[in-house]
Order: C-alpha cells, then structure tokens, then sequence
C-alpha cells in the first residue's frame, strides 16, 4: 500500500466537503477523499481535474471506516449532522492513531469530544473541532480578546453576524437536530440551561455592520470558549433584525414541536427541496463579522474579526488546520480547541490571503485596524 497522504477528507462528495477539498488541492496539500456514496466521490474526483484515491466507507462499515482512517495522517470530518453521524469517523481515526478534525459546531457532540481527552493522549493524537467558520474566528477572537484583558478572565462575550448568508442543507440539518434544544450559557463555571435570547448586546461590528442587535444562543463557542479562555462566564450572541426580535419567544414551543418524530420527517423532507447551498454568487455577495470581548485582571478588552462568506472561510480554515495538524512537527494531544491546536495569531493571520481581518478595539464601538 502507498504511503499515507496528509488529509483523508471524509464527507468529502458534501458541499462544504467539495469546497474543502478544492482548497486542499489549491494549497498543493495531498488527499484522499471519502464517503457513503461511490457515484459522487467519482464525480467529485473528476471535477478536480487529477487522480485522487477514493475511498467508499459507509458509517455502518467499520472495516471500511478503519481503512479510510488509516490512509491519511489526518482525517477531515466534513459530513454532518455530527451529532448522529460524527461518533463513527472519529472512533475510526482514534483506533489508526491519527488525528481528527472537523467542522462542526454542534455544542453537545464538541462536549462529548471533549470528554475524549485523556483517550486521545493516550494513542498520541489530537481531537479538534469546529476547523471551520464555527469556530475558527470567534474562537481566535475571544482568545486575543482574553489574552489583552489579563488572566484571571471573569468573562467572555461572542456575537457574529453575516450579510446575505444562506445555510446550506448539511448546516439546515444540524440546525434541526439541535432545535428543541433550546439557549445555553456558561455560568459561575458550569453550564446553564435558558431561553433562545435570554440576553441581549449591541455588538460594536466594525463596518460595515456597525453596532447591531444581537441575541444569546448555543453556537459551538459555548463548548470551546471556556476552554480556551479560562472564562467563568460565556455567552454566545448572533446578530437579529429588530423586527424579527418579537419571534423569538416561539423558538422554544418550535423547537420542541421540531422533535416530534413525524413532524421531524416531514421537516427533514422539505430540506430535502431546498438548495444544495448558497451559488458562487451568493457566496460572493456575503460577509460576517465577529466581536469578542474579555473581562479580565486588566479590565474590559474587545477584539474584531471580518471576513467573505462562511462557507468560503470554513474551507480555507479546515485546509489550512489540516495541512498545520499533519505536519510531522504538530506534536499536540487530546481534545483540543482550534485556538489552542494552532494559536489564535496563527490562524487569523494565516488566512488573509482570503479577506480575514482582525484587529483589537480601542473602545467598544471603535474598532481600528492592528
């Protein structure tokens, strides 16, 4: 058998997969790509324009999942809902002894990541979620914001807003199995269920989003933030418009309503109609932005971060992770967030050939340029 490439892509034929992979193969990064579906694989293989090893590993097929795991020092997990299909890939990648990354940012299944940790020191890998949009910039974010504000931090405060965002139907899915779920905050250093907007904050955006309205929600910084900061507190917020803001007290009924078995299918179903995801030019229509700010020994620090579409940033994110994380000297262990697998610095600054900009804020509401 050949020598091991440096990334196995699994969920590979998906559309942030197809994305990732792409990126993989711009950044001259070597590859194998796999998934459930053998038809998709070769259209996607062929797309790319060059021979790359595919490798068919139904989630059920744990035979196959050991040999796909086995061919790349890293493997990607790009196939979601994680929460139900995630637990299968990374057992394979732990039992080859190679680290796993992956892109999602569903708060329960990271948590019981993270409760991984010891296993993964003990076969010497590393275990990293969220390499993506969630939570690569926010993550960054309330790093530096806490490293300006000063140990011990008391605090972290997440939002994020975008500009003509639409989800694809992997990240609508996720968004379904998590629906009766409804808000969760870190406090006084254990989690605490809450409402879908149980706070609000005007987060100071630079432009050209400004100061928005934004409401508290589970995004995946709820399960990294308090590792990688040391917070006691952390809240997650996302950027709402005022008139949709009276809507939200129905989340919590539809949410449950959304567990229901049958009314779950019939939702599932018309997911099924939707749109693969976003076109190019949506993609290239949209924005985000991130604000996060620390409360700490030095008092009250903010750190800004802009970038293109999500999508776009989750594929050059998880490309520039994995090819970090299968270089001979990435030596880290166990469950860890993207910030501490790579340094906050490291990754925004490795991404500004994509339109990434960050800078730490003078005052709430003046964020300038570092």
């Amino acid at each position: 058998m050949s020598d091991p490439v440096s990334v196995v892509v699994y969920g590979a034929s998906g559309y942030t997969g197809r994305l990732v992979c792409a990126e993989l193969q711009r950044a001259g990064t070597s590859f194998a790509v796999s998934g459930r579906d053998k038809q998709k694989l070769d259209a996607l293989v062929a797309s790319l324009g060059k021979p790359i090893e595919t490798i068919v590993a139904p989630l059920d097929d744990a035979a196959a999942l050991a040999r796909m795991a086995s061919r790349g020092k890293v493997v990607l997990d790009c196939a979601g809902p994680f929460v139900r299909w995630g637990k299968p890939v990374q057992d394979a990648a732990l039992a080859a002894g190679h680290h796993f990354l992956d892109i999602t940012g569903e708060h329960i299944y990271m948590r019981d990541t993270q409760a991984r940790d010891s296993e993964a020191r003990e076969r010497g890998v590393a275990l990293i979620n969220a390499v993506g949009f969630d939570v690569v910039p926010t993550d960054a974010a309330a790093v530096l914001a806490a490293e300006a504000a000063g140990a011990p931090i008391a605090s972290v405060r997440i939002a994020f807003g975008n500009i003509a965002a639409n989800p694809t139907q992997g990240t609508t899915r996720s968004m379904l199995e998590a629906a009766h779920l409804g808000g969760l905050a870190f406090v006084d250093g254990e989690y605490r269920k809450e409402p879908v907007g149980a706070e609000r904050w005007e987060a100071p955006f630079p432009e050209p989003f400004g100061p928005t309205l934004c409401l508290s929600l589970p995004w995946g910084d709820i399960a990294t933030a308090p590792r990688s900061t040391g917070a006691r507190d952390v809240r997650i917020f996302m950027s709402m418009p005022k008139r949709a803001v009276k809507w939200v007290p129905l989340l919590r009924p539809l949410g449950a309503l959304l567990s229901v078995g049958p009314i779950k299918a019939f939702a599932s179903r018309r997911i099924d109609k939707l749109p693969e995801g976003p076109t190019d030019e949506e993609r290239k229509r949209s924005k985000f932005a991130v604000y996060a700010e620390a409360v700490g020994a030095k008092g009250t620090r903010g750190v800004w971060v802009t970038g293109g579409n999500g999508y776009d940033f989750t594929a050059a994110a998880a490309a520039l992770c994995a090819k970090l994380a299968s270089d001979p000297g990435f030596t880290k262990t166990g469950a860890l967030t993207p910030a501490q697998a790579f340094g906050a610095c490291e990754l925004l600054d490795g991404l500004t050939a994509f339109g990434v900009k960050w800078g730490h804020a003078v005052q709430q509401g003046q964020p300038l340029q570092r």
